[in-house]
């Protein structure tokens, strides 16, 4: 695995722009090697997205199915299995203070608290290819990563990060966030990438969000690409501080993110195949160097 500093993201009128001075540091983990890995159960081979749910407990959502499933990871089994409505391209789940949000590929939000499921309209549709989605305590709202059309007038040589309205789950107008390909494929070059991750990243044309997590004590935002396998933090003001590439080997098709109240971070992979298992991956963060 390479790690890439990138300097900034491209300054968009009237969006975020990128820290000014020297970049803070990153958060450090070693993402070749896991602190767990768990066995995932054939449920969720398509594991596309799971969010904290207890010290025990990780929420998950599979690519087809309805249902939220809920992994112990002490037993390493699903504790229980919850529908909240009918087969679909589900994308992502996030806690919230009053229940549980799953993301559709369309851009439908659903709310499942207790017993009940509601629907909202986030404004995004399946051009944006709304893929990750994640709430941020810091600001009491939620993000979602677009993996397709950016929107709000910015070129398709960008990917957007929207907040989502905490009464109303509509996007704001403007972006949270703005990430520019080119910029991050240039500080990217598949040539410095060895085998597989060369090849993989070879066909690539663009960095495209599958999942978007803030990490609890810098507030950094940490946005994945399961094409290319990359994996970027941006600051609280989006500035591009770091870059990782995951190896193909682990991450066969990297969708899901999410930090544990102590930093750990949890990868999730797609099988990547129509007979392997998910994956599922606990990244301890390292201590920060003096």
């Amino acid at each position: 695995m390479r790690h890439f500093l990138l300097a900034a993201l491209l300054a968009v009128p009237g969006y975020p722009r990128p820290a000014t001075g020297g970049a803070p540091a990153g958060s450090s983990y070693n993402f070749t090697h896991p602190a767990t890995t768990y066995a995932v159960p054939a449920e969720l081979r398509e594991l596309s997205g799971q969010a904290w749910g207890s010290a025990q407990q990780l929420a998950c959502i599979e690519d087809e199915a309805g249902s939220l499933f809920f992994y112990n990871l002490r037993t390493q089994r699903l504790d229980s299995t919850v529908q909240f409505a009918g087969p679909g391209d589900y994308e992502d789940v996030a806690r919230v203070p009053s229940g549980w949000l799953i993301l559709r590929s369309d851009g439908r939000l659903f709310k499942r608290a207790g017993h009940v499921t509601t629907t909202y309209d986030t404004g995004l549709s399946a051009a944006n290819e709304p893929e990750g989605l994640t709430y941020d305590p810091a600001t009491q709202t939620l993000l979602v990563a677009c993996k397709g059309e950016p929107g709000a007038g910015l070129p398709a040589t960008q990917r957007a990060v929207y907040r989502l309205n905490p009464r109303t789950y509509h996007i704001d107008a403007a972006p949270a966030y703005v990430l520019d390909i080119p910029a991050i494929l240039a500080r990217s070059p598949a040539a410095v990438r060895p085998g597989e991750t060369a090849q993989k990243a070879g066909s690539l044309s663009r960095f495209a969000p599958s999942a978007v997590a803030v990490h609890p004590r810098t507030h950094h935002v940490f946005v994945l690409s399961a094409r290319g396998n990359d994996l970027v933090e941006l600051d609280a003001q989006g500035g591009l501080v770091a870059a990782h590439t995951l190896d193909p080997a682990l991450f066969p098709q990297p969708e899901g993110l999410a930090f544990a109240p102590t930093g750990d971070l949890f990868v999730s992979s797609e099988a990547g195949s129509k007979h392997g298992p998910g994956r599922l991956y606990r990244f301890a963060e390292l201590p920060a160097n003096p």
